[in-house]
């Protein structure tokens, strides 16, 4: 009501600019407030005294060529139905002014509906139809299609009269199920009554409202019927115009597409993106509506957002998160109303809000970011260059030319990425110059357009970069104690065009040159050549020498090392200074001298071989270790078929526990050669090796046995 008074005082002093002519009666009065309307239909006007008295006020009015004159001290008015035109005019002492009255009136309005003819004084009888006046109105102001000084102007203004006291009003609504229709405003000149109404298969009175208690009306359109709104005196009165705003929303209309608006977002785009304007969203959740509304609004990544929320009826709202790679995660949940601030976590783009309600509601989210992002990115720029997927739709190209970008570095924020478009097609020389102080540094880097990798850079200084996308790092000193900002413009020093010049191969001139530097070059080196020409071929020949003699000294120890009968030959000393001799030759050696042996097994740390002279009842086993030392290591001899493998004797003495020889420690890249005795009867015979590698149990079992027969 008071936002109808308010309204009607604007209109009352914009009429009032306007001079009449309607003389005063009072002695003594002065003119206060004046005007006229054109408009036809009901009329009324009052004015009301906001001192205790307001001596002479009195109202003169001249509707359609009549004039009537009313005066008291507290209060004065005048309705009636204007055909043409009404003049008014209020007077009174000299010591009154505009200020010191109320002004309250009704009159039609041009752009809205008002009762021409008498309408019907009840709701109709299902069934029953005619051509009935009727309010279709559908708002335009839904999500964000307007302002929001546009959203009073988004309505339709209806003006009607009740012209005794048995007159009654009842004006159909147009809608369709799920739509929402508010009412506001409702004014009259005596006390009458609202009545909400439902005509389907039968008619339902579904409230009443009193015009002294009303302040506003939120409505479900309802299913498979009409809504009607029916005006009626509360008491006995008398000539009485009236007026109500009304506007609807349709439900099917709410989302950004002139669809439903869904919940949660499903759209592959987000409402004002990368906009540095204020937000300001609404929307209605209509009882019928069990999914609710969502909305996603464009962010970016480590700001700080202001909220402003409204919320009639009772919402739950959750807040999620959007962010680069399609990633959502919802930070709030399960809340009645907004919180003022929300600071956006890194790499975000968008913040969803979903609400949800039980009962009939209307929301207002009014979003404004404090502050400014980096570049003409709504946020902070990235911290990393882009993946192999390029360059997010959400992130805003710098370009060379006029124009500086700026932004601002800080704690847990000392890098900054500026995507750098170029759209020569020959390329671009560029270089960045810094706008002021600043203790950052400033990086060109050149990228390979299909993976992204750095292909060249420098330092802010000029660099040809070919047609493609490119990055600008800014980089914070160290130690960053606080905010740090910077400013940088990337000069475009030109088109990086191509000489097209013809060019000869004259390299043929110089070929006599070339050879004769070339002959300087490595005449030094023949002469030092020529010189030592003695001590290197006698190299040569020492070298043929050790070679025979390393074959000729693992020929002996062959020799020895095979004999059935060693120990009747050699004692035990020559025998372990033999296998340890072995150790120390190459084991390339050894395999090329002592042949293939009888088995082999390697793995990725260890390698075994086992040789059996012929006719001899005993093994000589080599084990070469790799990169990795064996501790705890072990060999054990078994027989496949179950047979008994005795072991009479090793050299050199290793402790030994039935079939198996414990080791020790096998080193690194060491070689260790035993001289193994066998007894009992086995067929074949299976060796193994085991320790720790690393702290791990490791075993190496060749995949073949070794065959073993007395009489081989």
């Amino acid at each position: 009501m008071r936002e109808t008074q308010a309204s009607a005082i604007v209109v009352i002093l914009l009429l009032s600019l306007i001079p009449q002519a309607i003389s005063s009666e009072g002695n003594g009065a002065e003119p206060i407030l004046q005007g006229e309307s054109e408009e036809p239909g009901p009329f009324w006007i009052l004015f009301t005294c906001k001192l205790e008295s307001c001596p002479g006020m009195e109202l003169s009015i001249i509707s359609d060529g009549e004039s009537f004159h009313y005066s008291d001290s507290h209060h004065v008015e005048w309705s009636g139905i204007i055909n043409n035109t009404v003049e008014w005019e209020l007077t009174g002492s000299d010591s009154l002014g505009p200020e010191d009255f109320v002004i309250t009136s009704i009159s039609t309005d041009n752009e809205g509906v008002m009762e021409e003819e008498d309408l019907p004084d009840i709701v109709p009888s299902p069934g029953q139809n005619s051509d009935w006046l009727s309010i279709d109105y559908s708002s335009i102001c839904q999500l964000n299609r307007c302002d929001k000084t546009n959203w009073e102007k988004d309505k339709v203004t209806f003006t009607g009269s009740l012209e005794n006291s048995s007159d009654e009003d009842a004006i159909l609504v147009l809608g369709d199920f799920g739509d929402v229709v508010k009412i506001t405003d409702f004014n009259s000149r005596n006390l009458v009554d609202l009545e909400v109404w439902h005509r389907g298969e039968g008619k339902t009175l579904v409230r009443s409202i009193s015009s002294s208690d009303f302040d506003g009306l939120l409505l479900d359109y309802p299913q498979d019927s009409e809504l009607w709104i029916r005006i009626v005196h509360s008491n006995l009165g008398d000539f009485s115009p009236y007026q109500f705003n009304v506007v609807s929303f349709d439900g099917d209309k709410e989302g950004p597409d002139g669809h439903e608006l869904p919940n949660p977002w499903i759209y592959d785009y987000q409402l004002h993106a990368n906009s540095t304007n204020d937000n300001v969203f609404r929307g209605h959740i209509s009882t019928g509506d069990v999914e609710g509304d969502s909305i996603l609004v464009s962010s970016g990544s480590k700001i700080l957002m202001q909220l402003e929320c409204e919320f009639t009826g009772g919402v739950s709202l959750d807040i999620v998160v959007h962010k680069i790679g399609n990633i959502t995660r919802k930070i709030l949940e399960n809340l009645e109303g907004c919180p003022e601030e929300l600071q956006t976590p890194e790499s975000t783009t968008g913040v969803e809000f979903n609400m949800k309600s039980e009962v009939l509601s209307e929301w207002y989210i009014e979003i404004t970011p404090h502050t400014n992002g980096d570049g003409s990115l709504k946020g902070d720029a990235p911290d990393f260059l882009w993946t192999e997927t390029g360059p997010s739709e959400f992130w805003t190209y710098v370009r060379p030319g006029p124009g500086s970008v700026s932004g601002s570095l800080g704690l847990g924020d000392s890098v900054d990425i500026h995507p750098l478009e170029i759209n020569d097609e020959n390329g671009s020389l560029v270089m960045i110059r810094s706008d002021i102080d600043s203790p950052v540094t400033y990086q060109i880097q050149e990228l390979k357009q299909d993976g992204w990798q750095i292909l060249n850079y420098t330092n802010g200084a000029m660099i040809s970069l070919p047609k493609g996308n490119h990055a600008i790092r800014v980089e914070g000193l160290s130690p960053i104690s606080g905010d740090v900002s910077y400013e940088f413009t990337i000069l475009y020093l030109g088109e990086n065009i191509p000489d097209d010049g013809e060019y000869r191969d004259m390299s043929h001139l110089f070929t006599n040159f070339y050879i004769l530097i070339g002959f300087l070059m490595i005449l030094p080196l023949l002469v030092v050549l020529w010189w030592n020409r003695s001590t290197i071929i006698q190299r040569g020949l020492d070298s043929k020498v050790n070679e025979k003699h390393d074959i000729e000294r693992l020929s002996r120890l062959r020799e020895k090392l095979t004999k059935s009968n060693i120990k009747d030959i050699i004692g035990p000393r020559e025998i372990e200074s033999a296998l340890g001799k072995l150790g120390e030759t190459p084991w390339e050696g050894v395999l090329e001298e002592w042949g293939s042996p009888d088995l082999r097994h390697m793995t990725e740390q260890i390698e075994i071989c086992a040789w059996r002279p012929m006719n001899g009842s005993f093994l000589i086993v080599g084990i070469r270790a790799f990169e990795k030392k064996w501790s705890l290591a072990a060999l054990n001899l078994n027989s496949p078929e179950g047979s008994n493998v005795e072991i009479g004797g090793i050299n050199p003495s290793y402790i030994c526990e039935g079939q198996d020889i414990f080791l020790d420690t096998i080193e690194p890249h060491s070689k260790k050669f035993l001289r193994i005795s066998i007894g009992g009867n086995p067929s074949n015979i299976e060796l193994e090796i085991s320790g720790l590698v690393d702290g791990e149990p490791l075993a190496a079992v060749p995949r073949e046995s070794l065959s073993w027969d007395e009489e081989k």
